[in-house]
């Protein structure tokens, strides 16, 4: 398998999006298909230095990609993980 991907960041009013798409060949030759494609939105800071801004908009995507569950993994978080009704970990009884 051979992999592309795109990565698309707009800044509109107060909101930035940025979204990542992965194309992937199964053989050398033909069209690529779509295997990954993610959309992040946070709220800009009016950022006025265009390198700052890149960084800044490929540092958070990179965050919000190490928060994927991993492939193959199931079941529920460890006890007292980030994931709970409280957000504040679960507390043995």
């Amino acid at each position: 398998m051979r992999y592309m991907a795109s990565i698309y960041i707009s800044d509109v009013m107060d909101q930035v999006a940025a979204t990542l798409e992965v194309q992937g060949w199964d053989d050398q030759f033909g069209p690529p298909d779509v295997v990954h494609q993610e959309t992040w939105l946070w709220p800009g800071l009016g950022e006025t230095n265009v390198q700052r801004w890149t960084a800044r908009a490929l540092i958070l995507m990179a965050g919000g990609m190490s928060k994927a569950p991993l492939e193959g993994r199931s079941g529920a978080e460890p006890m007292g993980g980030p994931h709970t009704i409280s957000e504040t970990g679960d507390k043995p009884l």
